[in-house]
């Protein structure tokens, strides 16, 4: 048995008045008879002025901050939180995120009822208060030369409409990172996530891994959330460098997780989608090329981090 129930670890990176936003959210919409929880924020190196704010949080029951020296990105940062956590599930929970309601305790129900179960999240509303939904499919090849709508008529179950709002819990294929509420110990036993990965992927890879291990991933739309920052930073303005981690981390997973030939077919067919987008911006030619050389590791952002002199 483990101390807690549940541990919801938070990263914070220059963006505390997020991180005291959720926690509140967290304190006020758990019911007071809920199992005893634990909040974990790692910050990850953010400014002097940044981490101060987290003074607003410090001294709660159950709650600890650990500030790292370096920013160790989104799955470098949530395992050092997993390092402090002692809880029956991980939620790891974006700092930009509210709770609308008692999410600690319809995930963990739900879970306890679900056997199969291993990964899930709940319903959720985006900056605008407008459903957004909250699933992908797992990157392949069959959906980039295909598209979903052709796959779901001969596998409706695997290919649910991003389109329709659930109704009851749902089997999914991949839940968005924003809100990862996971059974730690088959968690544990496929090693957490993949540090390798600085930003992008670590919701498909941990999600793909899991499945391999005989466990489901869901969508329980009872449990509601708000997300205010919920689009990808490779959507909207053309930004070289965290569209080249994107990349980075996409070819990584495919030769992680399949053959080098099928690697090779979605290298070879990202890079001719790119070179088709020259005519909006230049810069993809640039972006082709780079995935053109197999979007090399060594160039990620993962090592372009410094380590503080001091705390």
């Amino acid at each position: 048995m483990r101390k807690f129930q549940v541990a919801v670890i938070l990263v914070n990176y220059n963006s505390s008045n997020y991180t005291v936003d959720c926690i509140h959210s967290i304190e006020q919409q758990t019911a007071i008879g809920f199992q005893p929880y634990q909040i974990i924020v790692v910050d990850n190196n953010s400014r002097e002025e940044e981490y101060k704010k987290l003074d607003a949080i410090r001294g709660n029951k159950n709650t600890l901050v650990f500030r790292s020296k370096m920013n160790t990105g989104f799955s470098g940062a949530n395992m050092m939180g997993v390092q402090l956590a002692d809880a029956e599930y991980y939620y790891f929970l974006n700092n930009d995120c509210v709770l609308l309601n008692d999410c600690l305790f319809i995930l963990s129900d739900f879970m306890n009822k679900e056997s199969d179960a291993a990964n899930c999240s709940g319903e959720m509303i985006n900056g605008n208060n407008e459903y957004e939904y909250n699933f992908r499919y797992f990157p392949s090849l069959a959906i980039k030369f295909l598209g979903s709508g052709i796959l779901r008529i001969f596998r409706p179950a695997s290919f649910p409409s991003r389109h329709a709002r659930f109704k009851a819990p749902t089997q999914v294929d991949v839940i968005n990172g924003s809100s990862m509420f996971i059974r730690s110990q088959p968690f544990e036993e496929i090693g957490g996530f993949d540090t390798q990965y600085f930003l992008y992927c670590e919701e498909e890879d941990i999600a793909l891994r899991l499945k391999r291990s005989g466990f489901k991933t869901y969508i329980v739309p009872e449990a509601q959330y708000k997300h205010f920052v919920s689009k990808s930073s490779t959507s909207g303005s053309f930004d070289l460098l965290f569209l080249k981690e994107f990349y980075i981390s996409l070819l990584y997973y495919f030769e992680k997780n399949y053959s080098f030939f099928y690697r090779l077919v979605i290298q070879i067919f990202y890079f001719f989608k790119l070179v088709k987008k020259f005519y909006k911006d230049r810069r993809y030619i640039s972006l082709a090329l780079f995935v053109a050389r197999g979007a090399p590791m060594k160039e990620s952002l993962r090592f372009k981090q410094k380590i503080a002199e001091k705390l």
